[in-house]
């Protein structure tokens, strides 16, 4: 480079050791190729107005490199420094400046790191809430709907028995006018013969004249109740429309984590909601510290919450088990059912605490001679002494094992532990006497056969298949452990092995003798024999333990003794083998015997403490006493 000459291998390395030239620089034609401004950059390292001296020394007022002669000529009024030691204090700047720099870049890729962040939480956010929002919308419109269909189903109710009403005195009307014209045209006939056939049908004449002015009109009543729909509380639907929630901030972030404070420094947030500044490498010792202890704290309370659990677990097993004995039934004298029904007491109210209710329905009575309700729009079972005493509750609502969507019946399976139909899963619970979960009979089924006579073109198809429910209504266990369902959608009652193997069906969708529409409550005697109130036929069956027609129960519908308007449940005596029935739209019960007849018959519609609305269950404990839930008044009979 300082003699600008080329030179072989040989004579480069002669020029290098020669002392003359030893501290000249040689580069290779390659590392000129590779790097061809590495020539002309050693080249700028030396002065070219005195002879290729090096340039040693740095000019700050020209800012550039100039050798020694230069330094003392044309520089000599200027501040100059050595050039090594302007690169020592240039380097030693940017080495002071790097840990800013450093700062600068960790706090750009935290912030980088926390939009990322912020950016997928938004989506996880939007999208938890827009399932949140859905479900909950989905919620109102399903109660929404509920309470269209109890509304258009009182509405038919109504018109159905207006119409019942209006039918009757109609048909009454037409015979007497009926009958009267035949009687006038019979005296308008007798006058067409002659004179003397006319007076020897003169008697005939007379009397029926005197019949047909004497015959009185029936009294009939044509002011039926007018059908309406009164809206009210719409207002208020409507306000709680409007506050049903708010899309706004998520609650803050717990526990410690690095943030950026209002200066912009990267600071710690400990487990306490101190601020803590200092190094970034003592920040993040700090934070997984803190980390550290606020998992173990985190698992502490999980264990401790855990032990809480099982000691109230442990409590209420104690508890239980301290309860009296189950109680063997006190042999009673048979039970007059010709008597007129007295009312005792009633319990219970509406409400979510225990103790009170919403929406009673199937009845049992445990093996201590408790009371097990169905609570059913609080999808829970409540156990209760005989005065209304709360003593145990289960259930919550879901679909997942061992929740309820919608119980509407309850029976006791070994004399112990409870058989709920849980109707709106499709399926029969087993519980605990304690309310934990045993197993599971049944699932929903995938189809139903849709074949009704007066629908024209209607094809009956392959009957839901064993073991498959559509909405069960009622269940009971008859003396060989054998649980029978009443199966409401599918028209039929399914009877399975106590190990929850099917057995048989009982009958199909149909009006017939033997056939069933929309079956619901069910109930044995202590010969087995099975009654179905046939709700959609109006009448209770009477089938033998085979699944053989029997005999029907009750008159059909109608609103007179003996008849029915939807019976919903039924319970056997089993000293007398009455069977009681409740009427559930005509707000009463009817006694009949085992053969059909009409004994006795109980309760009228009202909230009075001695009045129905909607009875839905009867069941009778061991001391004979008869009780009834109140199904719309949300409490309990006890007669």
């Amino acid at each position: 480079i300082e003699c600008d000459e080329n030179y072989c291998q040989d004579h480069a390395d002669f020029h290098h050791k020669s002392r003359a030239t030893c501290d000249h620089r040689i580069l290779t034609f390659k590392q000129i190729l590779l790097s061809p401004r590495s020539l002309s950059t050693m080249r700028n390292q030396y002065c070219t107005n005195h002879n290729n001296k090096p340039l040693e020394i740095f000019c700050k007022d020209c800012n550039r490199a100039i050798c020694t002669l230069c330094a003392v000529t044309q520089h000599k009024t200027h501040e100059t420094k050595e050039v090594s030691e302007a690169v020592a204090a240039l380097k030693a700047k940017v080495d002071a400046m790097k840990p800013q720099i450093s700062m600068s870049l960790y706090s750009l890729r935290q912030a980088l790191t926390r939009v990322k962040t912020a950016s997928r939480e938004v989506n996880v956010d939007a999208q938890v809430s827009s399932r949140k929002v859905s479900g909950m919308i989905e919620v109102c419109i399903s109660a929404v709907r509920e309470k269209e269909r109890e509304l258009v189903g009182d509405l038919e109710r109504k018109k159905r028995q207006n119409t019942e009403i209006i039918n009757s005195q109609k048909e009454l009307l037409e015979g007497e006018l009926t009958s009267m014209q035949t009687g006038r045209e019979f005296v308008e006939r007798a006058f067409i013969g002659s004179e003397v056939e006319v007076l020897c049908l003169e008697p005939q004449i007379v009397a029926k004249m005197d019949e047909l002015i004497s015959g009185d009109c029936p009294s009939v009543n044509s002011d039926v109740d007018r059908i309406g729909f009164s809206p009210s509380g719409h207002d208020h639907i409507f306000k709680a429309i409007e506050v049903l929630g708010k899309v706004g901030p998520p609650k803050p972030d717990r526990g410690p984590r690095m943030i950026v404070d209002e200066n912009g420094e990267l600071v710690l947030l400990d487990n306490k909601g101190n601020v803590i500044r200092g190094e970034t490498k003592e920040l993040l010792r700090l934070l997984k510290k803190n980390i550290i202890e606020e998992e173990l704290r985190i698992e502490e309370e999980e264990r401790k919450r855990i032990a809480e659990e099982e000691r109230k677990k442990a409590e209420e097993a104690a508890r239980l088990k301290a309860l009296e004995p189950p109680r063997t039934p006190t042999p009673l004298p048979p039970r007059d059912f010709t008597i007129p029904f007295q009312f005792s007491r009633t319990f219970g109210a509406k409400g979510t605490e225990p103790g009170l209710y919403s929406g009673p329905v199937g009845m049992c009575i445990t093996d201590k001679n408790y009371l097990a309700i169905c609570d059913v729009h609080n999808n829970r079972i409540q156990v209760v002494k005989n005065d209304g005493t709360y003593v145990l509750g289960f259930g919550v609502t879901g679909t997942a094992v061992g929740e309820l969507n919608g119980p509407n019946d309850i029976c006791m399976f070994n004399n112990r532990n409870f058989l709920i139909a849980d109707t709106y899963n499709d399926r029969i619970q087993l519980f605990a006497p304690t309310g934990r979960f045993i197993r599971t009979i049944g699932q929903k089924a995938r189809r139903r056969a849709i074949f009704h006579q007066n629908i024209p073109g209607s094809v009956k198809k392959q009957d839901a298949m064993e073991g498959l429910f559509d909405k069960p209504f009622g269940v009971c266990v008859n003396s060989q452990n054998q649980i029978l369902v009443s199966d409401m959608g599918n028209h039929r009652i399914q009877m399975f092995h106590a190990n929850g193997e099917f057995c048989r069906q009982v009958g199909t969708r149909g009006d017939d003798p033997g056939q069933l529409m929309y079956p619901y409550g069910i109930a044995v005697d202590p010969e087995d024999n099975i009654y179905i109130c046939d709700l959609g036929n109006h009448r209770v069956q009477k089938f033998n333990p085979e699944g053989r027609y029997l005999r029907q129960i009750g008159g059909g519908k109608g609103e007179q003794d003996g008849c029915f308007m939807q019976p919903r449940s039924v319970s056997v005596d089993t000293k007398t083998g009455c069977v009681a029935v409740v009427d559930t739209a005509l707000h009463r019960v009817q006694i009949f015997t085992s053969e059909g007849k009409f004994v006795n018959k109980f309760g009228a519609r009202g909230k009075e403490e001695n009045k129905f609305s909607s009875p839905c269950g009867i069941t009778t404990n061991f001391d004979g006493e008869v009780f009834v839930s109140d199904f719309r008044n949300n409490r309990i009979h006890v007669l």
